[in-house]
């Protein structure tokens, strides 16, 4: 409940500062849990996004560990109020790496739901909840698929 209440807190703050903008055409850069992200409001509505990560772990008297992700998916956007946005979508990401030594890759469908709260038409923070995702992966000639969920991220973005 407090979790809950702490949420809505936040939005009737966040909703106050932002003013209504039409976001068609805007372009975005910044951060989603790590990952560089890039989103484009094609129209008012509808968006697209991309983004990458790459990370290298070498522990000590262990190879090499690194991996690289790639990620594009597209959004659908209704403001709710001024710079308050709703938003549904689907991203699909695709891992490879290496880990000791040992290639892997995966695919990841992942639907969501989130919301975005615009500062001026310039300034974005969201944040998605992703209730369910299906994969598929392959290290070392063994498939694997199956479906997990309950995950979240955020982000923030400037507009320009």
């Amino acid at each position: 409940m407090k979790k809950t209440l702490l949420a809505v807190m936040i939005s009737v703050i966040c909703s106050g500062l932002g003013f209504a903008e039409d976001m068609a055409g805007k372009i975005g850069a910044g951060l989603r849990d790590g990952t560089f992200d890039v989103r484009y409001f094609v129209t008012k509505g509808l968006g697209v996004h991309a983004g990458t990560a790459m990370s290298t772990l070498n522990p000590e008297g262990a190879a090499t560990n690194r991996e690289s992700e790639y990620l594009a998916g597209g959004f659908y956007s209704k403001e709710l109020t001024d710079g308050v946005m709703f938003q549904t979508g689907l991203t699909v990401t695709r891992i490879i790496g290496k880990d000791s030594g040992v290639k892997y890759y995966e695919w990841a469908y992942n639907p969501y739901l989130g919301a975005e709260f615009v500062y001026k038409g310039r300034f974005g923070f969201d944040f998605k909840v992703i209730p369910l995702q299906y994969y598929t992966s392959r290290m070392k000639g063994a498939n694997s698929t199956g479906w997990a969920g309950g995950y979240g991220s955020l982000g923030a973005h400037l507009y320009f």
